[in-house]
């Protein structure tokens, strides 16, 4: 075992040891010719070896994992997130936490920055890493891009008993560091963010949706809540705030242990262990090939983005979403599209459109569908991705080096500018504009002779054009009811059961063509509400085999911003 970044001087046998002599990365496992790294970040008052080491000092890190995943290199972070301890307590909040560990991954992977990596996280040491993911996804293409490398090669995240949500008895350790104050440092810095339903954890996850797209995930939570005079300061995540409702990307898995013994195994035999073993090793064994397909796509744009040609395939113009086959159409948004974007007469500004309600609501499939019925108004139609802002570059360069090899030089800016100038009656459809730090003034032109819509989560986006907004949300009752029918390939004599579906749905386009694929699948019309809430989160991340259906959003927003 050797520390991998040794900074600090060494102390003499008799002096004691400090808390900061166990911050930083501790390499575990160098691993033989290893093809990927394992990363483990701890939790509240965690270390970055006794929070994996059991009562009788196994540390399934060291002691086990290593000679069943002998081609990994295993990494521990310590950090300091006490909330109370004798010595000193840490100031730093969530992002600084975030930031320190994201900077100080990148030094230790300098020598191998491409290799794959898998996070295995417990307690807001996952909050902490999906924040540290934002960073580098944040990070512009053009950059240095050493924090993007890590984004890039992330390929799974097991996540043990972390509270996505918060959490409800954070009062009580608050109350607990009151009394602890007496006699030893304490801070609530930390705390004060993990409160149930707290507006920090909501807007990581809002942010940490769009950079953990192509990352997939285990959610191991707890069985047993913590009990007994050794855990009386131990939290308890329950299951709604250990999982992400409708991550269709991530299996929640419950293990046989309380809070703290999720991430301690006395041996190869325990039956947890071989669980995680078993999701782990899955992770290593795809990872390399999964990582080399997107590092193929993150060289493109990088290439883009430094006006150097990419490939034939990305040349060629960003293809529009599939219009789903169980489209339901909407007469009345349909023509408030219309009014916004084709009016009688051209006025002083760009007509504008903005789709915005909660994801699932189907704004993306309304204005795919609108677009294919009134594409011969416009002479071109410019698809980007805003889901992220490197994405919307690069399709917007995309869009302007599509058009020629005389174009091939082109950037982002310039596409704007040639729709600012040369083309006329162009329509820009700007596709899952949600991330909330984006601005998009500098990626939309004002020229009057073309058109932009946008579909977006997110309602600040109005501003761009206030009197083009228009809100998309449920279905009404009889086009819900006719979309889970269809879906379903059923025609039940009443719709009474049908009903109650939909309106426990919340009328939502997604989560209703869900239901249906699972229903005909079935055939259990009946008995599908009681399933639907004893295994509502496995059920919602489905995706229906019916043709070509609904972009999946991430379900999760249907919950939270409704």
């Amino acid at each position: 075992m050797s520390l991998v970044d040794p900074q600090r001087s060494k102390k003499s046998d008799s002096e004691p040891k400090s808390k900061i002599d166990d911050l930083g990365f501790l390499e575990i496992a160098a691993g033989i010719n290893p093809i990927v790294d394992i990363v483990a970040i701890h939790g509240l008052q965690g270390h970055r070896e006794k929070t994996w080491t059991t009562d009788d000092g196994v540390c399934w890190l060291r002691d086990l994992l290593p000679s069943d995943l002998p081609n990994a290199r295993i990494l521990s972070y310590g950090y300091d997130v006490d909330t109370h301890n004798e010595e000193r307590v840490s100031t730093h909040t969530l992002g600084r936490h975030a930031d320190g560990f994201a900077n100080a991954l990148s030094r230790i992977r300098k020598d191998a920055p491409r290799r794959p990596i898998i996070f295995v996280a417990h307690n807001i040491g996952g909050i902490i890493l999906k924040l540290a993911l934002v960073i580098c996804h944040n990070q512009d293409l053009d950059s240095s891009t050493e924090l993007r490398d890590i984004l890039v090669s992330t390929h799974g995240i097991l996540y043990f008993g972390t509270p996505h949500f918060g959490l409800a008895g954070i009062t009580f350790l608050e109350v607990v560091n009151r009394l602890a104050s007496v006699y030893m440092e304490t801070t609530n810095v930390i705390l004060k963010d993990l409160r149930d339903h707290s507006n920090e954890l909501e807007d990581i996850q809002r942010l940490y949706v769009t950079a953990s797209e192509k990352i997939s995930s285990i959610f191991f939570c707890e069985e047993y809540a913590s009990s007994g005079i050794s855990n009386r300061e131990e939290v308890t995540v329950p299951y709604h705030s250990a999982t992400i409702a409708g991550d269709c990307n991530a299996t929640p898995i419950v293990l046989h242990a309380n809070h703290r013994d999720l991430v301690r195994f006395a041996s190869k035999e325990s039956g947890n262990y071989k669980t995680v073993h078993y999701h782990l090793k899955a992770y290593v064994d795809h990872a390399p090939a999964a990582v080399q397909k997107k590092w193929v796509r993150e060289n493109d744009c990088r290439d883009a983005a430094k006006g150097k040609s990419i490939s034939e395939e990305v040349m060629s113009p960003k293809p529009r979403p599939v219009l789903s086959r169980l489209y339901v159409e909407r007469k009345e948004i349909d023509y408030n599209i219309t009014r916004k974007l084709l009016p009688d007469s051209r006025g002083k500004h760009q007509p504008r459109c903005i789709l915005y309600g909660i994801g699932g609501a189907g704004k993306t499939q309304l204005a795919t569908n609108w677009i294919q019925e009134h594409e011969r108004s416009f002479s071109r139609v410019i698809v980007v991705d805003a889901s992220s802002q490197s994405q919307l570059e690069a399709d917007l360069e995309r869009s302007i080096r599509s058009l020629g090899p005389e174009y091939s030089k082109m950037t982002w800016k310039d596409a704007v500018a040639y729709l600012d100038g040369k083309e006329k009656d162009w329509l820009l459809f700007v596709d899952n504009a949600d991330p909330p730090g984006l601005d998009l003034r500098p990626y939309l032109p004002c020229s009057i002779n073309g058109a932009t819509l946008i579909t977006t989560r997110n309602s600040a986006c109005v501003a761009y054009a206030p009197d083009g907004a228009i809100h998309v949300g449920g279905l009404e009752e009889n086009e819900a009811v006719n979309l889970l029918h269809t879906a379903a390939n059923i025609t039940p004599i009443s719709d009474a059961e049908s009903l109650e579906i939909v309106r426990e749905l919340g009328m939502l386009a997604l989560a209703i063509t869900q239901a249906g694929a699972y229903i005909r699948k079935t055939r259990s019309l009946h008995t599908y509400l009681e399933t639907f809430r004893q295994y509502r989160d496995r059920l919602l991340r489905k995706k229906p085999d019916i043709g070509t259906e609904y972009a999946f959003s991430t379900y999760e927003h249907t919950q939270h911003d409704s």
